[in-house]
């Protein structure tokens, strides 16, 4: 008995009886109504028929005679089996295998969705994978299609990554135990891809790790992205490669996406709009998300892009009935680089960075000792390292991210993995939750290194891959300051306020004192300098991106209000005008704690 005679037995579903799809023939029949499907040139009743799916159907003459018609659609175009998710309630589609022009053998899971559409959908994908189609019978193709309904069961799924804890599905394959498959509306299969050989990637390219810090967060961010769910983590993060050009921060990024796909394709820009950012995330589940470029990227919209990506959630559109339509969910990790941070980047767009913003996508200095590389490996320059691991990241890819799954199913790790991670966190040392969210994520690249390092992935000893996410961690939380971020934020936004117009927007409160425009406030005199006196108006302007209760617990907690009468963070002032308003009395001096 061969496999598909036997029973599929399929998680939450019935058992399915299943028979033979092409049983051995002991003569050619064509029938009289309806289709057939032959891969070879064949004979019937003295006529020819070419390779590929014929309809067919019989005529009456006028005088009653019947005659039969058969029509040619296309090449060799089989329905292998039904496809479904997990529970049989929905996804479901049929799974389709064909010949394309160059006799090369391919297969897409077709959502059943698109037979209730217009047949161009279908066609235009089956056109562009190569399939030999007559242009003519458009709507019968899809027709035969819709018609053949096989015993065959096969999961489905409309997302890349983990199906269950022991089954990781790409576009590309399905890694680990079970019979699943990639379902899409088109052919995209968001350049995951394989050439070369494992050997050949660890030997040009996982090579040069040892030593290279920078070039361990970009490996272990692409490995890590598979840790995400089994960590039972329910947001991803991002790291941004921050320097400038021509440094190799390129290099590490492709080198990252040579772990699933081609170097340079797998790899994106950020010049994209957000829906196709969003749509490239989702085919990126579990995975990683390669931008090149920052400075590419709309600043009206890279604030909300991050935000999503690095979030999981797609926005939510409407059907063209109105209806809400489902919305869009992933864990990914996202990998930037560029010359400008993020909050450079939105001030092109007038939009401040919040702190939720910097932690999401936390920027890394890849200024390192030879660009951004520490340990040349024999190489003349950086330079010429970066050269040579670009051209490798173009031959030899695909192989360590589903290897690492691969290793990761089979030694029963899913399981261990919160208990690893919490070992590894001891090792880092945040001092806010802030940062504390910042070290988790590094501790999670940590753990993925250490894990392919086990595995025998990567030639890193030991312990040297927690190591040097510890010192990028601390070198980030170094340069970032103590505190909230939005402390900083708030504290900067003031003494840039009054930088600007210190001279022009606010008022003496000596009685001679000239009246000013659009005040924000007074100064005066004292023996530590000058200080502000701000209007409630005048601080909302300098602070306008924030709440004005935040604004001033933050100026309190660093001892900026100089005066503040009991239970008040104001302290009224006599004014020439004789009116006797309250105002925050601001030392500028005491802003410094921007850090």
């Amino acid at each position: 008995m061969n496999a598909s005679e036997k029973q599929l037995k399929t998680r939450s579903c019935a058992t399915i009886n299943v028979t033979p799809l092409a049983p051995a023939a002991t003569k050619i029949a064509i029938p009289k109504n309806g289709y057939s499907v032959h891969d070879t040139e064949i004979t019937y009743n003295g006529q020819r028929f070419y390779p590929g799916v014929w309809m067919h159907y019989s005529t009456r003459t006028e005088e009653g005679e019947e005659t039969a018609r058969h029509e040619w659609l296309c090449g060799p175009l089989h329905v292998d089996a039904i496809t479904r998710n997990s529970t049989c309630s929905e996804g479901y589609g049929r799974l389709l295998r064909f010949t394309n022009l160059d006799g090369k053998e391919l297969s897409w899971a077709l959502p059943s969705e698109l037979l209730a559409g217009r047949p161009e959908r279908i066609v235009s994908t089956l056109f562009n994978r190569g399939l030999k189609i007559d242009h003519s019978q458009q709507r019968e193709i899809v027709s035969y299609i819709a018609s053949q309904h096989p015993q065959r069961r096969v999961i489905s799924t409309a997302t890349t990554g983990w199906l269950g804890d022991k089954l990781f599905v790409t576009p590309l394959e399905s890694v680990g135990t079970g019979d699943a498959i990639f379902q899409s509306e088109s052919s995209s299969n968001g350049e995951y891809g394989k050439a070369g050989t494992l050997e050949g990637w660890q030997k040009s390219i996982s090579a040069i790790l040892p030593g290279n810090p920078l070039f361990q967060l970009g490996i272990g961010a692409s490995l890590a992205g598979t840790l995400l769910a089994p960590l039972r983590v329910y947001s991803g993060c991002g790291f941004h490669l921050l320097w400038d050009s021509s440094n190799g921060k390129t290099t590490i990024v492709m080198c990252a996406a040579s772990v699933w796909g081609h170097g340079n394709k797998f790899m994106r820009k950020w010049a994209a709009s957000g829906s196709g950012l969003e749509g490239l995330s989702a085919l990126r589940n579990d995975c990683l998300v390669p931008l090149d470029e920052l400075g590419q990227a709309n600043p009206a919209i890279v604030g909300e892009v991050v935000y999503a990506i690095v979030d999981g959630v797609g926005k939510q559109r409407a059907e063209p009935t109105g209806a809400a339509r489902k919305i869009r969910r992933w864990l990914a990790i996202l990998l930037s680089s560029g010359e400008i941070t993020l909050e450079t980047k939105m001030r092109e767009a007038g939009k401040p960075v919040r702190a939720g913003q910097e932690v999401r996508l936390v920027t890394v200095s890849a200024g390192r000792t030879y660009g951004a590389w520490d340990n040349l490996h024999n190489h003349p320059s950086g330079q010429a390292l970066s050269d040579a691991l670009q051209k490798a990241s173009g031959v030899h890819y695909g192989h360590a991210g589903p290897a690492f799954v691969r290793r990761l199913i089979e030694h029963g790790d899913t399981e261990k993995l919160p208990d690893l991670l919490d070992t590894i966190q001891k090792r880092f040392h945040p001092t806010s939750s802030q940062a504390a969210r910042v070290a988790k994520n590094f501790a999670i690249l940590a753990l993925a290194l250490e894990l392919a390092t086990t595995y025998g992935l990567l030639p890193l000893t030991e312990g040297e891959g927690t190591n040097s996410m510890v010192e990028l961690f601390e070198s980030w939380q170094a340069g970032r300051g103590e505190g909230p971020s939005e402390d900083r934020q708030i504290l900067r936004a003031i003494a840039d306020f009054i930088d600007r117009h210190g001279g022009s927007r606010f008022q003496s409160t000596a009685v001679s004192a000239e009246a000013v425009r659009d005040r924000a406030g007074y100064w005066e005199h004292t023996a530590s300098g000058r200080i502000y006196l701000f209007t409630r108006g005048g601080l909302q302007d300098a602070t306008q991106d924030f709440e004005l209760t935040r604004v001033l617990r933050t100026l309190d907690s660093v001892g900026a209000l100089i005066k503040k009468e009991p239970g008040k963070l104001q302290h009224r002032k006599r004014l020439p005008d004789g009116s006797n308003p309250g105002l925050y009395w601001i030392d500028p001096a005491r802003l410094e704690h921007v850090g």
